[in-house]
């Protein structure tokens, strides 16, 4: 009677052995799928702020290098040579140390000038990068985490799956074992004994 028992009880088990190691498969696939498809978006959403990063970056160069042009505009009757000596970093010095008094007050107004600027430029980069860095991580956190989410579920189901499997592997060994003992019971006895 163990016999039968455990024959059958063999196959049942192989029958859940293949079913969980068909769904095993799917879920790998799918949690392959889903790990693919997660760091895609991760590399994209990286590029993507890291190109804007970068633009910024040029857009504060470019301002800073403007601001001695934009400064000397802004100071009536500034002699275009004094702005290229100015702007040059020749400061006092270019003149010698014999600038006229109009033209020591049109230098302070341009380095006042030329500061104000920068550090507008500076508050305004500062401004725009905190913007830059929030936008991304909204980002990353409403279309990166439901694929983390589903990545955590997959990988349970997968483990879930693994467990399983391991029963079943040991549900079917031991309906074999059963098996192999009685089917030895079973045979005759040529020797009389």
């Amino acid at each position: 009677m163990s016999f039968l028992l455990g024959a059958y009880g063999k196959l049942a088990a192989g029958r859940r052995m293949r079913d969980i190691q068909a769904k095993l498969m799917r879920v790998q696939s799918r949690l392959r799928r889903a790990t693919r498809q997660s760091a895609d978006m991760s590399k994209q959403i990286e590029a993507q702020k890291k190109m804007e990063l970068n633009g910024l970056t040029l857009m504060q160069q470019y301002n800073n290098l403007a601001a001695p042009h934009l400064a000397a505009a802004q100071i009536p009757g500034m002699d275009p040579n004094l702005l290229a000596m100015f702007s040059g970093g020749a400061g006092v010095s270019g003149f010698g140390g014999n600038m006229t008094e109009v033209q020591q007050q049109q230098f302070a107004e341009f380095n006042y000038q030329v500061n104000q600027l920068k550090m507008k430029n500076e508050a305004m980069i500062a401004q725009e990068k905190s913007r830059i860095e929030q936008y991304y991580e909204n980002m990353t956190e409403s279309m990166l985490e439901p694929l983390k989410q589903e990545e955590d579920m997959l990988q349970t189901e997968k483990d879930s799956l693994e467990s399983q499997l391991q029963i079943a592997q040991a549900d079917y060994k031991a309906c074999q074992d059963m098996e192999k003992a009685d089917a030895k019971n079973l045979a005759p006895n040529y020797t009389g004994q």
